[in-house]
């Protein structure tokens, strides 16, 4: 089957250097490496969720911020089943955007493609009631460099059509 968010992705620069995605007023994500102290006084970053390892996050946030950082030890894999990580996603996320001084999470992975733009795309859609096309649409136009594993959009694309 044709992708049919091709058109998106023939506008990447590659996930260095795409920007990063604003999901919602207060969740943005892309790759690990973005994450920066100016990166995040730019965007107002209080709180981070690393999808993936926590070597792919850099130390001086976590450090500085243990308590408003998560890591998912997701893997980005053909074989794995993004939903198995959805449930601790959600949990960090609703109890970082519902404490008092977050302004806006980053949501990040490696490279800030496959397991951090999946997780988010299912929260907006669960939390926010984002349509799963229009959600892609609106992650690609910014990121055209996310969301490639074709197991993990069939996961997500069920797992939308599920919560109706």
């Amino acid at each position: 089957m044709a992708d049919p968010f091709m058109g998106y992705r023939r506008a990447s620069k590659g996930w260095r250097a795409d920007p990063v995605a604003a999901v919602h007023p207060m969740i943005v994500f892309g790759a690990g490496e973005h994450l920066t102290p100016a990166f995040a006084k730019k965007h107002n970053i209080t709180h981070v969720v690393n999808c993936a390892f926590d070597e792919d996050s850099p130390a001086w946030f976590r450090t500085a911020h243990p308590r408003a950082y998560a890591c998912m030890d997701a893997v980005d894999s053909l074989n794995a089943d993004i939903t198995k990580w959805f449930p601790k996603f959600e949990a960090a996320m609703d109890a970082f955007l519902m404490n008092r001084a977050s302004r806006t999470v980053f949501v990040h992975c490696q490279c800030g493609i496959n397991r951090s733009g999946f997780l988010t795309l299912m929260y907006a859609c669960k939390k926010f009631g984002y349509t799963f096309d229009g959600a892609v649409r609106c992650i690609l136009k910014q990121r055209p460099c996310a969301l490639t594993n074709p197991a993990y959009m069939r996961q997500a694309r069920a797992f939308v059509k599920n919560l109706a």
